[in-house]
């Protein structure tokens, strides 16, 4: 075999392996669920603001549930 049949010979089975690779992780990756589940807990952010003749103090509560977080970030009519 002469090196360029070497050379082909190695190309070919660096394609077959990375194919197959990319086959095998779409194949993992669609058996996992995506997103968060809805019973993960949500995340609280509190924002204090103080100008000296009063503050100002804000909570606001961010799900970790993709539809809750979708339905609270809407704009509101």
């Amino acid at each position: 075999m002469t090196f360029t049949g070497w050379v082909y010979l190695i190309c070919a089975l660096i394609t077959v392996i990375g194919v197959w690779i990319a086959i095998r992780s779409s194949f993992r990756s669609s058996k996992r669920p995506k997103g968060a589940t809805p019973s993960q807990n949500a995340s609280v952010i509190a924002a204090n603001s103080d100008s000296g003749r009063g503050g100002y103090v804000s909570t606001v509560v961010i799900p970790r549930d993709p539809q809750a977080y979708a339905k609270t970030m809407a704009p509101k009519k």
